[in-house]
């Protein structure tokens, strides 16, 4: 977490940003209590500022908020599959949004993405932000900041999750395969072949993540996204 000390006229935006991109990426581990002056200290600012954050977080699903402490919410494996299923809707709805107003400089931005993932030594953490743009900013040329904002949400529920796809693969080849397989679909306007890889990229991950944490956590393992009666056609 950035330790510089905040502005007092950004204070309560600044905090609660921080806080949030803390959860995202980690920094702030599912399941480990922290207490509010331990946050405070580290932010360079007085206990309000945290508070208030928190029971923003608390709001949005992202944080378990106590009096005193905080506790970055944990799913569990059938949490992270039920994450996903939202997702999908969603992205479905911004893929069917965004090809319509797709321009060749939005395809040159996917693809310049793409080229940063492919470094064989990549952090995983700057993996995973690349991933995540990546699917954004295609999800951008919807044209709908309600739309991205749900997105956006759904994607910090279950980001720190992400952490365990990044550590249980050997590498990111199939990852990429997907992601190369998906901008060739957008660049050809083929927007069922789209719906399709998209339900399968996001099952692959969700698979993926879900079986590592019932592993980590010894529950029972969950089906997979699409695995119900609202399953999305192609979903495989």
């Amino acid at each position: 977490m950035d330790r510089d000390t905040i502005s007092v006229s950004t204070i309560n935006e600044e905090v609660y940003d921080r806080l949030r991109v803390a959860i995202r990426t980690g920094d702030l581990a599912p399941g480990v209590k922290v207490s509010l002056r331990s946050l405070a200290a580290t932010l360079g600012v007085s206990t309000m500022p945290v508070r208030e954050a928190m029971r923003k977080l608390q709001a949005q699903g992202l944080v378990e908020f106590e009096r005193r402490s905080v506790t970055v919410v944990q799913l569990a494996p059938d949490e992270v599959v039920q994450v996903f299923q939202i997702r999908l809707r969603l992205e479905h709805l911004a893929a069917e949004w965004a090809l319509p107003r797709l321009t060749d400089g939005d395809v040159a931005d996917l693809r310049t993405v793409l080229a940063e993932m492919t470094d064989p030594g990549l952090d995983p953490a700057v993996w995973r932000r690349l991933n995540r743009r990546f699917h954004e900013r295609f999800y951008e040329c919807a044209g709908s900041p309600h739309l991205l904002e749900l997105i956006h949400n759904i994607w910090d529920r279950v980001e720190s999750s992400m952490a365990v796809y990044a550590s249980t693969v050997d590498d990111f080849a199939e990852a990429h395969r997907q992601h190369l397989r998906m901008l060739e679909l957008i660049e050809c306007r083929n927007l069922p072949g789209l719906l399709d890889e998209t339900a399968w990229h996001l099952e692959h991950t969700s698979r993926t993540v879900a079986e590592a944490l019932a592993e980590a956590l010894g529950a029972e393992r969950p089906a997979p996204v699409g695995s119900g009666d609202t399953a999305t056609s192609g979903a495989t």
